[in-house]
């Protein structure tokens, strides 16, 4: 049986960095974000604080995806699969040996993920199933967002 848990943990941490003196408030901004960015700060951050805000466990096993094929010609075939708000497309082209997968959400088919690679239609498969359940452990997150109220 796989379980899938989830820890969300907000963590504070410290940098203590040097910069220019004769940089604005603005021009410290872009520095301190342009040194995160680029990874060097990475060195210098200290964990500070660490709060536990969850934990959640989904158990059961994935979901598997079930491809039906679509229209198709002599050199490409066209599969689609829905999984309630997600339209999955997946399209083989043998004549360039390519393999396209895309994932669209919601009514108005919002693409959210499109990959494009020399690899079999079950190994592409396999490529989107483990998108799919990394991108349901991202998505319990969203429920841990907090807003500051506006006075």
């Amino acid at each position: 049986m796989e379980v899938v848990v989830t820890v969300v943990e907000k963590v504070a941490s410290v940098a203590h960095i040097n910069i220019p003196d004769s940089l604005s408030v603005d021009g410290i901004r872009q520095h301190i974000v342009g040194y995160y960015n680029s990874g060097e700060m990475q060195a210098y951050l200290n964990i500070y604080q660490v709060d536990f805000e969850s934990i959640s466990a989904h158990i059961g096993s994935k979901t598997n995806i079930t491809w039906h094929q679509g229209d198709t010609c002599a050199t490409r075939q066209y599969y689609f699969c829905k999984l309630g708000r997600f339209t999955l497309t997946l399209l083989t082209d043998a004549e360039q040996n390519l393999t396209r997968t895309e994932v669209y959400f919601g009514h108005h088919k919002q693409l959210i993920y499109t990959s494009e690679k020399e690899i079999s239609k079950e190994l592409a498969t396999v490529e989107l199933q483990n998108f799919l359940s990394g991108l349901a452990v991202e998505l319990q997150t969203l429920s841990h967002i907090e807003f500051p109220e506006q006075d």
